[in-house]
């Protein structure tokens, strides 16, 4: 077997959750991690298990969007409950995994295609089946079982098969590369690397959608060319097949496509942009699609292991602690399907693209593709947070409270991070061995401890730090990292062209948050919801004028916005100055680290009708007095402005 991966990630359990990471999995197993299958059964617990159905909520074939969608949510369920080490929920991942091996038929198929007049060569067939393949070999990663790595070596054996040549499709079936790759790895089966080369040679012939290969590697960057999601699924595939064969020019697809994308539709914490569901250009109300959170998440993981170099690991933070936090109700029991930097509402009729209604916050929005992958989000985060290298060291690949059991060595990292830039890490290990720890690009220097003492190490070509050390016993290793204020001009001019200015701090990005009135409403759903559930719109929160005149109040409704106004686009990092807050409670209730600097009352910046979030007109807006601004971590809000209108001050003056 060949394995052209510069390091590789734990088997699953071997990293897990502590701190606030922790406790977000706890909240997850009472909110949509733990219950998803129970609130939605047809689309979630059943396609596999009992092959039911649910009524078409769409164009689309419902047993491919079955397939998807329960195969998504197990694969983030398995991985759920291993990193958390939950019995309850382990034991539940068991219960879908049995029912899915009794499931396969002679011939090896495993997928949810499976009654008489199913098209077999149907997109979603390889696409919904792939889902479901990843779950299955996390599951073998967790576990060992070889029954549970025969039967999906059996199912990929069934694509190899069945879509020879160019019985392939264009869409989405390319995903059933993924655990192709995957199951090489363990069987080191050459037939499951044939079919993927082959399937990238069909995709640069029929490339409908501009994601072959050989465009993800060349300048070609097209608006609309293809589902920003999808995209985040389909760049990882070429570097995945480098993987097995080491040709370069697959690695470079992928690492190409991820700087095509960061550079022309890359919001400031790190979201691809989805205007439609499609890429489109970065402004501060061009909305995300959850989805993409667990996507590109998964694959910055996937490359930091593949190419061996920090940046994927930043990328992983930056997704994960702004945009992706961002979207989420932080009980855990709801998320926004579409969400933006600036936004007003988050209601049934504020999305500004596709439906109007999917900024809402639900737990199970049709299609619940958006609420099944934001279960995978943590999770896939924590287990990307250490990787190893075959010479047995570590490496700190992302930063964030957890543990790792390895053989006799155990490592917890106690951290605040990103709320603060300090890391320590409790290594009992066995003997010499190397830590690499990540040094950020953002960071303007970093100091690294040894038990109390400094010692001095290099940043590498690749981005770490190496700390090389006998670590028999019980050791401390400390890195402290300095950081400066960033103001941010925003390059918006494919889109709106309005050059806002945004902050960064760390890993950071912030927002001026605007107070929420959360209004539980029926919802839409496939299935009733039961008591405790519900969809929620999420309204700015304001102390109406009482004047006695309705038309008096409502013009004095501005002087009641905190979210209208705009700043000085000279302002400096230096007129910006931080606070860590000390105290307790989750972190993304009560923000931990805050930024103060100045503002200007913007009064027309917004309509007085607050319905949806809308580009301020013009380039520069008028405004009033000066005031000071305070500014949380993007994570810690669901209704934000992140992009700030430039202020007219030659017209204030």
């Amino acid at each position: 077997m060949k394995d052209f991966r510069r390091l590789k990630h734990f088997p699953l359990g071997t990293v897990r959750a502590e701190g606030f990471l922790r406790e977000q999995l706890l909240r997850g197993k009472e909110g949509m991690a733990g219950h998803l299958f129970e609130l939605e059964p047809g689309m979630i617990a059943d396609p596999y298990l009992r092959r039911t159905r649910v009524p078409v909520w769409s164009e689309a074939h419902q047993v491919g969007w079955g397939a998807e969608i329960s195969g998504n949510y197990w694969a983030g369920y398995i991985q759920h409950a291993f990193v958390l080490d939950d019995a309850e929920m382990i034991a539940r991942a068991t219960e879908w995994v049995d029912g899915m091996l009794q499931m396969a038929k002679p011939d090896g198929y495993l997928g949810a295609y499976f009654k008489e007049g199913d098209a077999m060569s149907e997109d979603y067939n390889a696409q919904g089946t792939a889902c479901a393949m990843r779950g299955l070999l996390a599951f073998y990663e967790a576990t060992g079982r070889a029954d549970v790595l025969e039967a999906v070596h059996r199912c990929m054996l069934w694509f190899c098969r069945e879509w020879a040549g160019d019985r392939k499709t264009c869409y989405a079936g390319q995903l059933i590369v993924e655990p192709m790759i995957l199951c090489y790895r363990y069987t080191g089966d050459e037939r499951l690397v044939e079919f993927a080369i082959d399937y990238e040679r069909y995709l640069c012939e029929h490339d409908i959608f501009r994601q072959s290969y050989r465009v993800l590697m060349s300048d070609e960057y097209y608006y609309n060319s293809n589902h920003t999601a999808g995209m985040g699924l389909n760049l990882r595939l070429p570097a995945l097949i480098y993987s097995a064969n080491g040709e370069r020019d697959y690695l470079t697809a992928s690492e190409r496509c991820i700087e095509k994308i960061r550079a022309r539709s890359g919001h400031v914490g790190g979201a691809p942009v989805s205007v439609n569901e499609y890429l489109a250009p970065v402004s501060g109300t061009a909305e995300i699609e959850y989805c993409s959170f667990a996507y590109y998440n998964l694959s910055y993981s996937y490359m930091s292991a593949i190419t061996g170099e920090a940046k994927y690991g930043d990328y992983m933070e930056e997704l994960f602690y702004n945009a992706a936090q961002g979207a989420r109700k932080k009980d855990e029991k709801a998320i926004a399907y579409l969400s933006a930097p600036n936004q007003l509402l988050a209601t049934d009729t504020s999305a500004n693209s596709t439906d109007g209604n999917m900024q809402v916050y639900a737990p199970c929005y049709p299609v619940s593709c958006c609420p099944v992958n934001s279960v995978a989000v943590v999770p896939e985060f924590v287990r990307g947070l250490f990787l190893h290298d075959d010479a047995g060291n570590l490496y700190a690949n992302a930063y964030g409270p957890c543990s790792l059991h390895w053989g006799d060595r155990r490592v917890t990292e106690k951290t605040l991070y990103p709320f603060r830039n300090r890391v320590a890490l409790e290594i009992e290990g066995d003997g010499e061995f190397s830590v690499f720890l990540k040094i950020p690009a953002w960071a303007t220097g970093y100091r690294i401890f040894v038990d109390g003492a400094e010692i001095c190490a290099q940043r590498s070509a690749l981005g770490y730090a190496e700390v090389r050390r006998d670590f028999g016993g019980k050791h401390c290793l400390e890195i402290c990292f300095d950081a400066k204020v960033e103001v941010v001009h925003v390059d918006d001019r494919d889109a709106s062209n309005k050059q806002p200015l945004a902050f960064r701090y760390g890993a950071l990005v912030f927002s001026l948050q605007v107070p929420e009135r959360w209004k539980p409403i029926a919802g839409k759903p496939v299935t009733p919801l039961p008591e405790g559930w519900s969809w929620y719109n999420v309204y700015p929160d304001y102390k109406q004028p009482n004047t006695g005149d309705y038309y008096e109040n409502v013009g004095r409704r501005r002087d009641a916005f905190n979210w209208n106004v705009a700043l000085d686009e000279a302002l400096t990092a230096a007129e910006v100055t931080v606070e860590e807050v000390e105290g307790e409670g989750y972190v993304w209730e009560q923000p931990r680290i805050l930024l103060h600097t100045h503002c200007y009352k913007a009064p027309y910046a917004c309509c007085t009708y607050p319905r949806k979030t809308y580009e301020p007109f013009g380039d520069r807006q008028h405004v009033t007095e000066r005031l000071p601004l305070t500014l949380v971590p993007y994570g810690c809000t669901n209704l934000r402005v992140t992009y700030f209108p430039r202020a007219d001050l030659d017209e204030k003056k």
